[in-house]
């Protein structure tokens, strides 16, 4: 029987650890810190332990080895970035699931995946690499012709909220300097691509990549019609009409495989889950970024869909078998709405420690799963604690428009002082309703 250790606390992880904890191989996860969800969850504990934090390390491989912990899961992309598995793999711990400090520059520098994408040939946004206002602006300028909008895209780590897509030249030029404070001084300027957005998601064992083979569509803007900033994700839908099995085949052989395969050759190997964000232009699908982890909130869905073992896969993976894997997923579709705290995503005008109910009744609606992020336990009530609060997700057999619906139900049954502002259109667009 195995123990296996999930570090971080949002949907994501929940997702992640509720899926590998149907496994009969699998004595207990442990979250570190995880959230009050996954404290319910059975065969499941969490530590008061921020894995994401790198001086929190040591106690982490403490834990580990006292505990004969077989497997260890990254979720977010902040551990990933600080090195926790360089610190593990250092420390003669070879079982952790997740990309290197290095291997993960194919996210966190997007000047290294643009030259990695250009020297694979693979279709992306004409992009110019920028340090410094001067730069930026020339490269605006160089968009004429090319695009009537612009994209700058952050260099380092954003949390998902690093881009901003102006529909002129004008508005990117007037923005600019204000992007550069928030964000630094090394950014791409982008050609603005046409098309619907999907994502595709695989596993990487460092040899080639082993794709779920399901698209994913993301929701970044906070408001109903993508309007409004930026956030995280506010819901997310999977499979998307646009992008069937095969163009998911297709990106996963003739993107994402090539790039870990040259990772390899240049000596950086890339063992984990990589994320490849499309976009479906009128010239086919070409990649908008690539992410070293699952995203959040495509995890919650995507695993409501996995039938297969993911404990065996992802074993298989950290020991380079891959190949020896076929996933199979379960018919119709799946859909999750987050439920954010007012404020979202401004971090200085969320309230935290508000009570939620309703979570027990709609928890017992048949195909769903309530998935927790930013929750906590204050006695024995669970409050928010920060700024996307909920996942209800919903499974239907028959297909999207069900599984939608079952996940605004469940929505609308889960409560806050001030209420909820989740969007109402997730999956909207793929049923025709916009």
């Amino acid at each position: 029987m195995s123990k296996i250790l999930v570090i971080g606390s949002g949907g994501r992880e929940h997702a992640i650890g509720w899926k590998l904890s149907q496994s009969q191989e699998v004595s207990e996860i442990i979250y570190a810190p995880g959230n009050a969800g996954t404290a319910n969850e059975p065969k499941s504990r969490n530590i008061p332990i921020n894995g994401t934090q790198r001086e929190n390390f040591p106690a982490l491989l403490k834990l580990v080895k006292d505990s004969g912990i077989e497997m260890v899961i990254v979720g977010p992309e902040t551990a990933l970035d600080n090195g926790i598995v360089d610190y593990f793999y250092m420390n003669d711990f070879q079982m952790i699931f997740g990309p290197t400090q290095r291997a993960c520059l194919l996210e966190s520098d997007k000047f290294f995946s643009y030259d990695l994408m250009e020297e694979l040939k693979i279709p992306q946004a004409i992009s110019y690499k920028c340090s410094s206002l001067y730069d930026g602006l020339a490269a605006i300028d160089m968009m004429k012709g090319i695009s009537k909008g612009v994209v700058l895209k952050a260099r380092g780590l954003t949390g998902g909220k690093g881009v901003e897509v102006f529909d002129s030249r004008k508005q990117g030029r007037a923005s600019l300097e204000n992007f550069i404070k928030k964000y630094g001084n090394e950014f791409l300027v982008a050609e603005k691509l046409s098309g619907p957005e999907f994502s595709v998601f695989g596993i990487s064992d460092g040899n080639l990549v082993l794709p779920f083979e399901i698209a994913v569509q993301d929701h970044k803007r906070l408001l109903d019609n993508d309007k409004g900033p930026n956030t995280g994700g506010m819901g997310a839908y999977c499979p998307v009409p646009i992008a069937g099995r095969e163009i998911v085949m297709s990106v996963s052989d003739n993107i994402m495989t090539p790039v870990v395969k040259r990772m390899k050759e240049k000596g950086i190997p890339y063992v984990g889950f990589l994320y490849a964000g499309m976009m479906m232009t009128e010239q086919g699908p070409k990649v908008i970024e690539f992410n070293a982890r699952l995203g959040d909130p495509e995890a919650q869905p995507l695993m409501m869909m996995l039938k297969s073992n993911l404990h065996q896969t992802l074993l298989l993976g950290l020991e380079g078998r891959l190949k020896e894997v076929s996933l199979e997923f379960n018919p119709g579709a799946a859909c999750t709405v987050i439920l954010p705290s007012q404020g979202y995503p401004d971090a200085s005008k969320i309230k935290k420690g508000l009570p939620i109910t309703g979570l027990a009744e709609a928890g017992r609606l048949k195909d769903v799963k309530i998935f927790h992020a930013a929750t906590k336990y204050e006695g024995d009530r669970i409050v928010n604690d920060g700024g996307r609060v909920l996942c209800p997700t919903a499974y239907s057999q028959i297909g999207l428009r069900q599984a939608r619906d079952l996940a605004y139900q469940v929505a609308s049954q889960i409560h806050i002082e001030g209420e909820f502002p989740y969007r109402r259109d997730i999956a909207s667009k793929a049923l025709g309703k916009v």
